[in-house]
């Protein structure tokens, strides 16, 4: 049996679909809320003429990273493990919990894959537990962590679950880990912020982000899972693109024609600073770091070439996945 955690989100849900597609049988999704998979079969049915039979053929079982006993009873029969749950925020005030479910979450799911004789794990991290150095113009999967700069506190958890996923490998576990950059797709946390900001689309930041199709990760994934790759990790970026251009891109898709307007570093440093003096006095739980600001205002690159040379796959262009979002009936 295969086991998907995080199924419901929004990676887990597309692996999801995916292997149903395929007609992959036995496979264990776990969730936390019965309403989070009544999404799940709404979808199917959607997808699929046959989605109510391809949903209850799927084995779901609640469970919670931060709790043991619920993840033990998910691992019951399984030899494979896609791992996509995580908590996802770049909160300072979310610090302890981004540890708790990323870090220690992934301990326990390694510790389970070790105990049970896993034959394969599949985990999904992030680029931003990729290293990096100063005045670096390009990032890979071989850059160097370098403690002395500051990271967010989502790219420590994660970089930390990845420490976790590399200790399971050294105990003879066969992994292989992802790095996607901003994950485009429908549904997809970008999406939702292109509705909640359609407005707002006159203001941008220079900085630059690397970008990826959502249905080129779970081709990916399900790739590795099922070839002989192992101990391997891949930053998965289909381009690069700045933030000029992908506001521009997005006023385009909507058939808008605004001036732009670049927001200076400042604004966010003075934001940061009213914020920390808000939470000493106890009126507002601290939301951006420095380390944020830094990575809203980077212009460094990510290189996803790497999985190029280990399996046979292309990248779909990102003005492509743009115009599969549909942006012009949000």
């Amino acid at each position: 049996m295969i086991l998907v955690t995080g199924a419901t989100g929004f990676i887990g849900s597309n692996l999801l679909y995916k292997l149903a597609k395929y007609n992959v049988c036995n496979i264990v999704a776990t969730y936390r809320y019965k309403s989070n998979k009544d999404k799940i079969a709404a979808l199917f049915r959607s997808k699929f003429p046959d989605g109510n039979l391809k949903f209850e053929r799927i084995i779901w079982r609640k469970a919670e990273l931060r709790d043991l006993p619920s993840l033990t009873e998910a691992f019951e029969g399984v030899k494979k493990v896609y791992h996509c749950a995580a908590f996802i925020s770049f909160a300072f005030s979310d610090r302890q919990k981004l540890y708790e479910i990323n870090q220690k979450g992934t301990s326990y799911i390694v510790d389970l894959c070790l105990k049970n004789k896993i034959e394969k794990l599949v985990y999904v991290s992030s680029i931003a537990s990729l290293g990096s150095e100063e005045n670096e113009t390009t990032v890979d999967e071989n850059s160097t962590w370098d403690n002395n700069i500051d990271k967010t506190p989502y790219g420590y958890s994660k970089y930390g679950a990845e420490m976790e996923v590399w200790r399971g490998s050294q105990e003879g576990l066969d992994i292989a880990i992802v790095n996607p950059g901003i994950v485009l797709g429908p549904g997809s946390p970008m999406e939702k912020k292109i509705k909640y900001m359609k407005n707002w689309f006159r203001f941008y930041t220079p900085g630059i982000s690397g970008y990826v199709w959502v249905e080129d990760v779970i081709t990916i994934m399900i790739k590795l899972m099922d070839s002989g790759i192992k101990s391997e990790r891949f930053a998965l970026v289909a381009e690069n693109w700045s933030g000029k251009s992908m506001i521009l891109a997005l006023l385009k898709a909507q058939k808008k024609n605004y001036t732009v307007i670049k927001i200076s570093k400042v604004f966010f440093y003075i934001f940061w600073f009213v914020e920390y003096l808000l939470e000493i006095i106890g009126l507002r739980k601290r939301f951006f770091t420095k380390a944020l600001i830094k990575i809203i205002f980077n212009d460094t690159k990510i290189s996803g070439e790497k999985i190029k040379s280990y399996i046979d796959f292309k990248y779909t262009p990102i003005g492509l996945s743009l115009k599969k979002l549909n942006l012009d009936k949000i």
